[in-house]
């Protein structure tokens, strides 16, 4: 069984951050969250899977070289000329897929529950899709499902008036016959060939489309709230590991410290996760904040914060809070100063603070 992550749009509520770096590459807890989604796929055996964006394949390159190292997955990149739809996307990946099944997901989804079982119950039921939905309080923001007695009847994309609250989730399994229902829709009123439009027809056609609750957790990280509030759930579950070195610091709560890095007299209050490479000297590091790679801090206060690679933070008198700052940004003091700080940066930005 193959895999297909979708990892292509534009990520426009994450501007100027996603100008330089895919969504699915943001970091929460120093893991990008395309990483997860991995994760998962190598405990469900699923090691064959292909990226399907818009974006530069280098880019991806660099970021999976890793994990193709280490989990021995098999990466497979899928150029999509244009965002139009997920539909589209399936039917950009067919050479990728052939004539097996595969499960299709949503790279800038977090989920928590078991994808082997989903998966299992698929592969043994002769059915030709499957969708897992979720229970939410705000349905009319999601695609929504219809279910009479046990069996999906409709499939609504953003109801005024939902049906019901069980959202699609963007985790579906489906056989070969998806490309057919890809090929016999039009586009939607929003010029994009729709997914749900696609299992609307295997259901008009006599196909089997059943479902799954997915009772665990799924997030979908749409913006910049959403993705501090994932890193604050994930950085809750680290264990400690401290690799560098520490001097004359005050630490409580759990830390991450990696390779290579120095904190000289700070206070750091965790949970925080501190990558290698990483210069922290007179500062406070507070909960909930993520410093990347060849990070230096010096002289500042940082909490319930994404700082990406190779940012150099110096001399701020005041809090920088719920910020995420893209690679090489540099955060600097000037004459005046400000009660709270909050920046998302694209890469390579200079701040001067008044």
């Amino acid at each position: 069984m193959k895999a297909l992550i979708l990892c292509g749009g534009m990520g426009s509520r994450l501007w100027p951050v996603t100008l330089s770096i895919q969504k699915q590459l943001i970091p929460i807890a120093n893991k990008p969250i395309l990483f997860y989604i991995i994760d998962s796929l190598v405990e469900a055996n699923i090691v064959d899977i292909g990226i399907l964006s818009n974006q530069k394949e280098e880019i991806f390159n660099r970021a999976l070289s890793f994990y193709e190292k280490r989990e021995k997955i098999k990466y497979t990149y899928i150029d999509q000329d244009k965002p139009i739809g997920l539909a589209n996307a399936v039917v950009s990946a067919r050479g990728f897929i052939g004539d097996e099944k595969f499960i299709m997901i949503l790279g800038d989804n977090i989920y928590q529950f078991s994808l082997k079982k989903f998966l299992d119950k698929f592969n043994s039921e002769k059915v030709n899709c499957s969708i897992l939905l979720k229970e939410v309080e705000n349905p009319s923001q999601f695609g929504v499902a219809d279910v009479l007695n046990g069996k999906i009847v409709d499939l609504v994309e953003k109801p005024k008036n939902p049906p019901t609250n069980l959202a699609i989730t963007g985790i579906y399994a489906f056989d070969s016959n998806i490309f057919k229902a890809c090929e016999n829709i039009k586009p939607s009123w929003r010029g994009e060939y729709e997914i749900t439009d696609a299992i609307k027809w295997l259901l008009d056609n006599n196909y089997s489309v059943t479902y799954d609750i997915l009772e665990g957790e799924w997030k979908d990280l749409g913006g910049p709230e959403d993705i501090l509030k994932e890193n604050m759930n994930k950085l809750i579950d680290i264990e400690n590991n401290v690799s560098g070195e520490i001097i004359s610091t005050n630490i409580t709560g759990k830390i991450v410290l990696g390779k290579d890095s120095k904190i000289i007299n700070s206070i750091i209050r965790g949970p925080v996760s501190i990558g290698d490479g990483v210069m922290i000297q007179n500062s406070y590091i507070g909960p909930y904040t993520s410093l990347g790679n060849n990070v230096s801090i010096s002289n500042c206060q940082i909490e319930n914060s994404i700082i990406l690679d190779e940012s150099n933070i110096s001399n701020i008198d005041s809090i920088i809070d719920s910020s995420i700052v893209e690679k090489g940004s540099v955060i600097k003091k000037s004459t005046q100063l400000r009660k709270v700080n909050s920046f998302l940066l694209a890469k390579n930005s200079l701040v001067i603070v008044d």
